[in-house]
């Protein structure tokens, strides 16, 4: 079995990161290894604090998984051996995620729908859940990733500090050919109460930051034209002219490219 390492943005709460560890040390998949970036002084938040991990790791060959896990996030002891399972059943896949439920076992995350301007869940009843299936963004509480995926799609985007960092880890992994996938048989328990507490007013400035960042990167493409510095010449027009003259032109026949 390869090591996987586990990383951990912790902040404050010891005694869930306690249950966390526990839970992780039950777990019929090892061996593992925590790593912890303690935000408790330094409040760096999630994105940060998870490529800080993903940064240790990257030339690691004996690292073929990494685990993304809240610190309030508890494992069920089959957990990370079923996504294990489906990352080696689907080569294609760069991404894992459990299946998350509350403490009354009733799923609070199973699967992905809108990602903006707050994420939609998908929260079937857990006995709906047979069968691994494709999902549009993962949840960042427990996510198994693929340590090729990481080294070719590189960290995480750290203009999104707290929130909408997964769903754009996992846009940005589906624009490259991979998949994120829920796997059927991994189940979570999430608590929800760090990540869903009452919060500063500096957090939710920041939270709507990031939302508005991550709307003008995938939605609106407000980010990729003001990065092409495309000049008071390049109008939408002229690009439009020139793609639509770029595609009148006749193709080559494929014989004589290589004449």
């Amino acid at each position: 079995m390869n090591l996987i390492p586990i990383i951990i943005p912790f902040y404050k709460e010891t005694e869930k990161l306690k249950k966390c560890i526990s839970a992780i040390n039950s777990q019929l998949y090892q061996p593992t290894e925590i790593f912890i970036r303690d935000n408790t002084d330094d409040n760096i938040l999630f994105t940060a604090a998870i490529n800080e991990g993903l940064k240790k790791y990257s030339f690691n060959p004996d690292v073929k998984y990494l685990l993304i896990l809240n610190q309030d996030c508890y494992l069920r002891t089959d957990t990370l051996t079923s996504l294990v399972e489906c990352l080696d059943k689907n080569p294609c896949c760069g991404i894992a995620c459990s299946i998350q439920v509350d403490q009354s076992n009733q799923v609070t995350w199973g699967g992905s729908y809108d990602a903006f301007p707050a994420g939609v869940h998908k929260i079937d009843p857990l006995n709906s859940y047979t069968q691994d299936f494709d999902t549009y963004w993962a949840n960042g509480a427990c996510m198994l990733l693929r340590h090729e995926m990481v080294k070719e799609i590189g960290l995480f985007d750290e203009n999104m500090k707290f929130i909408c960092s997964d769903s754009d880890y996992s846009f940005t992994a589906r624009s490259r050919g991979w998949s994120v996938m829920v796997v059927a048989k991994s189940i979570a328990e999430h608590s929800l109460s760090s990540s869903g507490s009452v919060e500063s007013e500096a957090i939710s400035s920041r939270k709507k930051l990031d939302v508005i960042y991550f709307a003008k990167k995938w939605l609106t493409g407000e980010l990729y034209n003001e990065l092409s510095c495309e000049g008071d010449t390049l109008s939408r027009l002229r690009i439009k002219s020139i793609i639509d003259n770029l595609k009148s032109t006749p193709r080559p026949n494929s014989s004589t490219l290589f004449l």
